[in-house]
């Protein structure tokens, strides 16, 4: 990485994956009931629907670990992938001149403290998302203080 210290790792917030964790606890409770009651079910139901909560638990902690952020003091590296990754190295210099930065949160995502940075710089190459992550406020907030010190040191050197 360069000597750059990495200042913030991020990834999907489990929270987008509620419903889904939701539905593999509810899950495993109805076959943990069933148990506890001697209701029985047949072994090919049950091996199905332990199968499906492993399948659910597994699904979505793979769709978390596919995008990767680091933030460091000069550039935002954007992993995707898990066994054949891509990496895409964007420095704060050019998002000096950056256009649009917002966030999108619906109201469940506000009252969960999670949502998607937008970030746009002047060239359509600098533009992209950190989708679903913990915290946005705290994020941009961190992000626009590093674009403004990299605009400054911009303005040092020239």
């Amino acid at each position: 990485m360069g000597g750059d210290q990495v200042l913030f790792t991020l990834r999907k917030s489990r929270k987008v994956f509620f419903i889904e964790y939701f539905c593999g606890f509810l899950l495993l409770l109805f076959l943990g009931g069933m148990y506890l009651k001697r209701i029985f079910l047949a072994n090919y139901i049950q091996y199905f629907l332990l199968l499906l909560v492993l399948f659910i638990i597994i699904y979505t902690e793979i769709s978390r670990l596919v995008t990767q952020y680091k933030i460091t003091s000069t550039k935002i590296i954007i992993i995707r992938g898990i066994v054949q990754q891509s990496t895409k190295n964007v420095y704060f210099r050019p998002l000096g001149f950056a256009t649009d930065l917002n966030i999108h949160q619906n109201r469940l995502q506000r009252l969960l403290n999670y949502g998607t940075i937008y970030l746009r710089g002047s060239d359509k190459e600098n533009a992209f998302e950190f989708e679903s992550i913990d915290q946005p406020q705290e994020i941009l907030d961190v992000l626009e203080q590093l674009i403004e010190q990299n605009r400054g040191d911009h303005r040092k050197q020239n």
